[in-house]
């Protein structure tokens, strides 16, 4: 009994001595391991470090998150984040610069997993510039490939408008040609037979002068000498009068010849003008600019659309003015959020008129008033507070510029074919002449539509009571914009100053 004691007392003893001998080796090999993880954190620590120093950043980004792997994600060292955030300050920076986004989603995902880095506002404000670069990229590039879409149809128009130009030409040419060919023969004709008949007469006469005289030599044989003497003398002046009457009727002839070069000179004339007419009616018919004559392309050739506008339908007029009903709707709706009473009324009623007196026709003039009235339709996207901030910081300016494309949703009451100049008054509203607007445009790559709005808008703010802005007089307004030929079209301008 004595023996069986001692014996479960020494295998106690044993599994203690291996559970405490287990233990040892358990805490030397976590130390072992702590040690080696910790000593790889620094040298991925100073390799990025290194290569930071060095401008390497898409290395050193690479480095420093092989660093954070090896961290748990709750305890990060102080100098891991530090370095870390360095390092995504630079990148960012340096995409904003060579426009390359190569790591750009791999820099978004890892501030997802780590907030603190993305806490920091340099970050967010590189970020931010980033995806203000896309956009713009995007917008560019939209933009590049409208352009090329306008340019292919402008070209397929002008073939076929050269086209037709050609077939009547031609139609007309051949029309005049026969037209020619026929009064010409027509005039040979008649001169023809004017002289035909003068020669018949003038013959028929000298026959019979003929006829008389062999009439009277046969009688002379049978009278005295003094009746020959009188027959001869009598004879000799029926031939007088005879050469006389000839003359006479040649001279007729040749100014009846003359008048009628003359009638054939004044009729080909005619027909020349007929055909240079011919020319320009097609002409102004093929460059009429479709249903309603409008023109969205930003050329300077104002008035290009000028001629009459066409006959609207009933339907086209329904539809034209339940569209002006909408638009007044929605730029209430502007003026009430923007602070500015009656600015979408005052704006389209000058671009309305500028269109006019610049010579776009009265179709083309009532779509600007429309779309003059909602040009401002991104505002209603931007948030009320950042509208009634007395002062913006640039990152709220950057985002205040955004309300040019916002308006797309609000603008969904207009018809497909007016949609083009709808988009270019809210897109482009903001460029000025020397490209230092919103998205770059200068001089007369910027629509019509938008520098209409721009000059009428300028005019109408320093008109206005602002709080923030002195009040001027009609004349000064109109000083202050000729000033500016960097930011305004002056061709407007002057117009403006004649019609306010």
């Amino acid at each position: 009994m004595l023996q069986n004691k001692m014996a479960l007392k020494k295998s106690l003893l044993g599994v203690l001595l291996c559970i405490f001998a287990a233990g040892l080796i358990f805490a030397q090999a976590a130390g072992a391991t702590s040690s080696s993880s910790s000593d790889l954190t620094k040298r991925f620590l100073q390799k990025a470090d290194d290569q930071y120093s060095a401008m390497q950043y898409e290395d050193a980004f690479k480095t420093i998150n092989a660093a954070l792997k090896l961290s748990e994600k709750d305890e990060i060292p102080g100098n891991v984040y530090l370095l870390a955030t360095q390092i995504y300050t630079k990148l960012l920076e340096k995409m904003t610069k060579t426009k390359d986004y190569t790591y750009y989603n791999d820099v978004i995902m890892n501030l997802q997993t780590y907030p603190k880095i993305n806490d920091d506002p340099k970050i967010q404000k590189f970020i931010r510039m980033v995806q203000q670069q896309q956009a713009d990229a995007k917008d560019a590039a939209r933009d590049a490939k409208n352009r090329e879409m306008m340019q292919d149809i402008s070209a397929k128009q002008q073939a076929q408008q050269q086209e037709m130009v050609e077939n009547l030409t031609a139609s007309t040419q051949e029309s005049n040609k026969k037209m020619l060919e026929t009064f010409s023969d027509k005039m040979n004709e008649s001169t023809e037979s004017i002289v035909s008949r003068m020669n018949e007469s003038n013959s028929t006469l000298i026959q019979g002068v003929t006829d008389t005289m062999t009439t009277t030599l046969d009688t002379m044989d049978k009278r005295s000498n003094k009746t020959i003497w009188i027959i001869a003398i009598g004879a000799g002046v029926i031939f007088v009068i005879v050469f006389i009457l000839v003359f006479l009727g040649i001279r007729a002839s040749a100014r009846s010849s003359a008048i009628q070069a003359e009638q054939l000179d004044s009729t080909l004339k005619l027909i020349a003008g007929m055909q240079q007419t011919n020319n320009q009616l097609l002409l102004g018919g093929v460059t009429d600019f479709g249903g309603m004559g409008l023109k969205s392309a930003g050329s300077s050739r104002w008035g290009v659309d000028a001629l009459p506008a066409p006959e609207m339908t009933e339907d086209e007029k329904a539809e034209l003015k339940q569209l002006v009903i909408d638009c007044e709707k929605l730029g209430s709706e502007i003026d009430a959020v923007t602070k500015r009473k009656n600015n979408s009324k005052n704006v389209s009623e000058l671009v309305y008129k500028l269109a006019m007196k610049l010579g776009l026709n009265q179709n083309s003039s009532m779509i600007y008033f429309a779309a003059s009235m909602v040009y401002d339709a991104g505002f209603l996207a931007i948030p009320e507070e950042l509208l009634e901030a007395e002062s913006l910081t640039d990152e709220q300016r950057l985002q205040l510029r955004e309300h040019v494309n916002k308006f797309e949703q609000y603008l969904g009451f207009v018809p497909r074919k007016y949609w083009e100049i709808f988009e270019e008054a809210a897109l482009y509203h903001h460029e000025n002449t020397d490209g230092s607007g919103y998205k770059g445009l200068m001089g007369a790559d910027i629509p019509q539509i938008a520098r209409l709005i721009h000059v009428a808008e300028s005019y109408n703010s320093l008109i206005s009571r602002r709080n923030y802005k002195q009040i001027m007089d009609k004349e000064t307004a109109i000083q202050e914009l000729e000033s500016k030929p960097n930011l305004y079209d002056i061709d407007v301008v002057k117009v403006l100053d004649a019609i306010v």
